[in-house]
């Protein structure tokens, strides 16, 4: 499993993560973001690099200049956010997606986000189990995506350890550093 840090994006972020999405394939960026993006979405970075509490985000990085993963959680009613993660092709299967997710998943329970929301294309339905983990998922069919709806256990902070880290700690699951 590849050694990855995982912090909280600063604004000097912003050209690692336009790299990141270039070595993107195009079916991973349509995936992310539904639709043919031949560049980030420029609300969506900026918002993630903004540091507002309203969109958390957190980069992956492979070494101290390249990003391979970015993840947000942006909050858009009373407990309700939406979830994002995005992870260049030559990182996936590497559990750098389970671990964002699991602290995005984090980050929702302590900030009274009872009920994170995800779109996935359909042929990603696999992403279910993964939100699974977490609590109990709701999905309905669109006719391109998966809306789903995932209610949070808030016991499943005491089954796992680092779902508890605050984002200076250690995971040991991974080999990763998280840093503010």
């Amino acid at each position: 499993m590849r050694s990855v840090r995982v912090r909280h994006p600063a604004a000097s972020d912003r050209a690692a993560l336009e790299a990141m999405f270039a070595r993107c394939t195009t079916a991973t960026r349509y995936a992310r973001f539904h639709g043919h993006t031949h560049a980030i979405p420029e609300r969506y970075l900026a918002e993630a690099l903004s540091g507002s509490p309203a969109h958390v985000a957190i980069i992956a990085c492979a070494d101290s200049r390249t990003v391979v993963a970015l993840a947000s959680c942006r909050t858009v009613a009373a407990g309700t956010a939406e979830l994002g993660i995005l992870v260049e092709d030559s990182a996936q299967r590497q559990g750098i997606g389970r671990l964002l997710l699991r602290q995005l998943a984090s980050h929702a329970r302590r900030h009274g986000l009872t009920t994170p929301k995800a779109a996935v294309l359909h042929h990603q339905a696999w992403i279910i189990r993964l939100l699974r983990e977490h609590g109990t998922c709701e999905a309905k069919t669109g006719r391109e995506v998966l809306d789903i709806t995932l209610r949070l256990d808030p016991q499943k902070r005491d089954q796992r350890k680092d779902d508890e880290m605050e984002p200076s700690e250690h995971l040991h699951a991974v080999g990763a550093a998280i840093e503010r």
